[in-house]
């Protein structure tokens, strides 16, 4: 009887179930009850590599949720959560992390899981884990806006296209004038192929397994990067890692492009 119980009770389903993650919005529904108080509940994710020593210290991952604070109405579930690392300062981090989130679960007429939408603030949880390795550049945060992107950058070298053919220049930054040598003034209604030259291989930017780094490809959502050769204004030859990601507008439609050059150590 109690399994039987256990089984028909959406939110012991929950707690046994594998999560995804997911950032859609969510709000509550009406006429929403809280469950009975009962034992706080924790599900695990760990790693369970069994061919490291196991008395050796790991990282280890959990999420806490209170059934305290879940509230149950008709098929729909939803309550706060925490993630929290355990043993990373003893593995060498710097600190611990922590994200707080909120899920919404949504079962079947049979009580079978049908979904879970997670949300938590992913830029800061990138951030905590930036701050954690000592090192803030591995979390480095991407803008996803036109006018994120016109921010100042003292140290990435930036220049925005359109997202349409033929992904014509709008604007560059001080860092990549510096490295091509091309002015603001003189790039205007021109494109990214002003730095290619005789030793540009273009077909680099396509890759087993990756994404294709094309303009046309990066328009469809996907970013991408590839290390080519490049020529500045007056025919000199650089090395560089370009990332080019999408950026959208209020309406989430992506209206620009944004490439990241990184010059890298002179090659013989």
């Amino acid at each position: 009887a109690a399994a039987r119980a256990a089984h028909s009770n959406p939110a012991n389903q929950l707690i046994t179930s594998s999560v995804g993650a997911s950032s859609q919005p969510m709000r509550a529904p009406t006429g929403a009850q809280a469950i009975p108080p009962t034992s706080t509940q924790h599900l695990i994710v760990g790693d369970n590599d069994s061919s490291e020593d196991s008395a050796a210290p790991h990282i280890q991952a959990f999420y806490h949720m209170n059934e305290d604070d879940m509230l149950l109405t008709d098929d729909i579930l939803m309550c706060t959560f925490i993630f929290r690392t355990q043993d990373a300062v003893l593995c060498g981090a710097l600190a611990e992390c922590v994200m707080p989130g909120m899920l919404r679960a949504k079962f079947s007429t049979t009580n079978k899981l049908l979904s879970l939408e997670m949300i938590y603030d992913a830029m800061g949880f990138m951030q905590q884990l930036g701050r954690a390795s000592g090192d803030e550049g591995v979390a480095e945060i991407i803008p996803n806006s036109l006018e994120m992107s016109l921010q100042p950058d003292a140290e990435d070298a930036r220049v925005i296209t359109t997202a349409k053919p033929p992904f014509s220049i709008v604007s560059a930054n001080a860092p990549w004038t510096k490295t091509t040598k091309w002015t603001q003034l003189e790039i205007e209604k021109k494109d990214l192929s002003i730095l290619e030259g005789e030793r540009t291989d273009s077909e680099v930017r396509r890759r087993p397994g990756k994404p294709i780094h094309h303009s046309a490809a990066v328009t469809e959502g996907k970013p991408a990067c590839s290390t080519n050769v490049y020529y500045d204004k007056f025919g000199r030859a650089f090395v560089a890692l370009v990332s080019t990601y999408p950026l959208t507008n209020t309406a989430n439609e992506i209206t620009h492009l944004l490439h990241i050059y990184k010059e890298l150590p002179e090659f013989s």
